[in-house]
């Protein structure tokens, strides 16, 4: 349960990593 737990925060950190590099592209134009 441990490992797939890691595996699912590693999963959203990811995709919340992948939001704010779009916020910052769209400030950045």
């Amino acid at each position: 349960a441990g490992a797939h737990q890691t595996s699912a925060s590693s999963q959203e950190l990811s995709r919340l990593a992948i939001s704010f590099n779009n916020l910052v592209g769209k400030f950045k134009v």
